[in-house]
């Protein structure tokens, strides 16, 4: 499907993005709590989009929402237009953002952020300069809580995800190596993360929930360090849905059947600390609000879109 409109007829940009912030969070009602939205305000912006295309793009369920194809032809194509619009307003609008940033990430997400966001940020704000870490999320967490960080992206179970911090729905899933067919052990051999990482205490959780006997086989701090356990069959883990199907061909998604216990779902949220001695704030709000521009636009690897909690 290509897009094409006449010379009278424009893309509103305002409904574009609450377009792709459904997208990205899975609901209407958790886009009407980011934009400070009534939940009717943002189901009309929805469909007065479709119906300048003359597209559905949503299907609406009681569980959330989900892309029509239609729906995700528009959002790869139009990804693009909304990252160089919030740039160009960006860069148009001179606010003073200079100084030290201290920015963390989860180890999964740094190749999307260094690979456009934070380069691009770098280029148009030449006084700002960014330290940034990586860590587990609860580390993160703790690092911002305690002034070592302005700023973290952190990944926490949807229940203690405050919805105005929300930038996209992760799929945890578990993940165990592609050519592995046999029955899952009554003892799960588990290649665990660090006990500061949320996907550790889901997957724990719900193992002993179900009844389910486990032992850890592997640990490490490194995201890529458990990959190459599962992908080695040594172990089973909890990794999100985006890392086992993006170009991970060692790894494949346990089945329903297989005897595993479902997970929850979680969110990639961005959080601030308490201003520091010598923090700008203009400038952590610039580094925040490109992070977010970056995650409505799928910058970041959520794949594609989840099934919601709720419309």
């Amino acid at each position: 499907m290509t897009i094409n409109l006449t010379h009278d007829r424009t893309l509103d940009i305002d409904l574009l993005r609450t377009f792709h912030l459904a997208c990205a969070l899975g609901t209407l009602r958790a886009v009407a709590e980011r934009r400070h939205f009534t939940l009717g305000a943002v189901s009309q912006q929805i469909k007065r989009l479709e119906h300048q295309l003359g597209r559905t793009l949503l299907v609406r369920s009681r569980s959330g929402v989900s892309l029509t194809a239609e729906g995700a032809r528009l959002r790869a194509q139009s990804a693009t237009l909304l990252d160089e619009h919030d740039t160009l307003i960006h860069r148009l609008i001179d606010r003073p953002a200079a100084g030290v940033v201290r920015l963390g990430l989860p180890e999964e997400y740094v190749p999307a952020l260094l690979g456009s966001v934070l380069p691009d940020l770098a280029r148009s704000h030449p006084d700002l300069h960014l330290h940034v870490r990586t860590d587990t999320s609860g580390t993160l967490r703790h690092l911002v809580d305690t002034g070592t960080l302005d700023l973290a992206l952190v990944v926490v179970p949807e229940a203690q995800a405050p919805s105005r911090h929300r930038l996209w729905r992760t799929r945890p899933v578990w993940a165990m190596a592609a050519g592995e067919r046999e029955a899952i052990p009554a003892l799960v051999p588990l290649a665990l993360h660090p006990a500061e990482c949320p996907y550790r205490a889901i997957a724990l959780t719900a193992l002993e929930a179900a009844g389910r006997d486990w032992e850890t086989v592997f640990s490490s701090a490194s995201v890529t360090g458990v990959e190459s356990a599962v992908a080695a069959g040594l172990a089973i883990s909890v990794l999100d849905r985006a890392r086992v199907e993006n170009g991970h061909s060692g790894m494949r998604e346990a089945g329903p059947g297989e005897g595993l216990p479902a997970l929850p779902a979680c969110f990639a949220c961005l959080v601030e600390g308490p201003p520091g001695l010598g923090t700008n704030a203009a400038a952590v709000q610039t580094v925040g609000e490109r992070i977010q521009a970056a995650a409505v636009t799928g910058a970041p690897p959520n794949a594609a879109l989840p099934a919601g909690t709720g419309g």
